[in-house]
């Protein structure tokens, strides 16, 4: 029963990582180190040793990372979503049930 409930409790929240990458997809939201960022907004690059680098992107290329990488994302969403429905399908006896109504014996 645990593993039964471990199971679609797995598939819920494969669903939502692919409801996720829709959203972002449809409208993508970017920020730079916690600022929401808009159009013509510029973000410099931050690396471990510095805060601040000569690279820079802007919103727009960074709403166009974010959209190119949302179907990657809704992808593995639904497919972890089926493995799940399939592992936890797979799991039901449905042998037993047939046996149940037989005549042969036990």
């Amino acid at each position: 029963m645990t593993r039964r409930v471990a199971l679609w409790a797995f598939v819920i929240a494969a669903l939502a990582l692919a409801a996720w990458g829709v959203a972002t997809w449809v409208a993508p939201s970017t920020q730079c180190r916690g600022e929401q960022m808009g159009p013509g907004d510029v973000c410099s690059y931050s690396s471990y040793t510095d805060v601040e680098t000569t690279r820079t992107q802007t919103y727009e290329e960074r709403v166009a990372a974010a959209r190119q990488s949302a179907p990657v994302v809704v992808v593995l969403g639904l497919a972890a979503a089926g493995f799940g429905v399939a592992v936890a399908l797979r799991g039901q006896p449905r042998e037993a049930s047939a046996q149940a109504s037989s005549d042969i014996g036990p």
